[in-house]
């Protein structure tokens, strides 16, 4: 069995058990809100907020096994977000979503490490796109930029060191 065989046989479980999977992505993190306020009613929150954090880091990387997922299917597989069964795009959303939604009911999200993560995580995704795109606007040697070169130095560094202090806050 070759690697593409393993992920077109997981593809097709996947859209096979397509509502099963929704159902579970948006099942799961009420599951966990219920578990996080459960957790919360003790002497003190920190097992609520552990708990709620995880709920997050869940949705969190659904999405990102989405973002790769769409990736592997765009670059090796020759197809797109529009050829795939609904289900599973709408899948991962919906766990993010759900997540964000059920754990809000319980805890402020600006207080949990996970929700702080998920924004982190946002904007260098967000950031590092918007550098990929400035860099996609070099032909060969010249850039399509109206301004000085010093400029151009001067905002690039400005995006690296952005870019590295969310880095940085993300991972750290």
């Amino acid at each position: 069995m070759t690697l593409r065989d393993a992920l077109q046989d997981a593809y097709t479980w996947g859209a096979d058990h397509g509502t099963l999977v929704l159902v579970a992505a948006i099942a799961i993190p009420l599951v966990g809100a219920l578990a996080a306020q459960l957790g919360k009613g003790g002497r003190t929150d920190a097992d609520g907020r552990a708990i709620a954090s995880v709920v997050i880091g869940l949705g969190v990387i659904a999405m990102l096994g989405e973002i790769v997922a769409l990736h592997l299917a765009h670059a090796y597989f020759d197809t797109g977000v529009l050829d795939a069964d609904i289900r599973l795009v709408v899948a991962p959303i919906a766990c993010l979503a759900s997540s964000l939604v059920a754990i809000r009911w319980v805890f402020p999200l600006g207080e949990l490490r996970g929700a702080r993560m998920a924004r982190d995580l946002a904007l260098l995704f967000a950031g590092c796109w918007a550098l990929v795109w400035f860099f996609s606007m070099f032909q060969g040697w010249s850039i399509m930029f109206y301004g000085r070169f010093v400029e151009l130095l001067v905002m690039l560094a400005i995006a690296g060191w952005y870019l590295r202090k969310l880095f940085k806050r993300t991972f750290a």
